[in-house]
């Protein structure tokens, strides 16, 4: 069963964002869902290159007024 997770990342700056989804991902299982909402411009593009080399892949990226929002895959 895929469970999803959220995080909220918004008002934090890198490398935060990064760490912080980094320690989120280490408590789920293959299959998961992440969904992140982060304010940090900077995360389009240190989020791809981090799930390059690690354990997650990106579905979506969605661009709001105020935020960014992913949606991750464990795999």
């Amino acid at each position: 069963m895929v469970s999803k997770y959220e995080i909220d990342l918004i008002g934090y700056k890198c490398p935060i964002p990064i760490l912080k989804i980094k320690k989120k991902i280490e408590s789920l299982s293959k299959g998961d869902n992440l969904f992140v909402k982060a304010s940090d411009p900077m995360l389009k593009i240190d989020l791809p290159l981090f799930c390059m080399e690690g354990n997650c892949k990106i579905i979506s990226i969605n661009d709001y007024e105020d935020f960014i929002s992913f949606k991750l895959e464990l795999i």
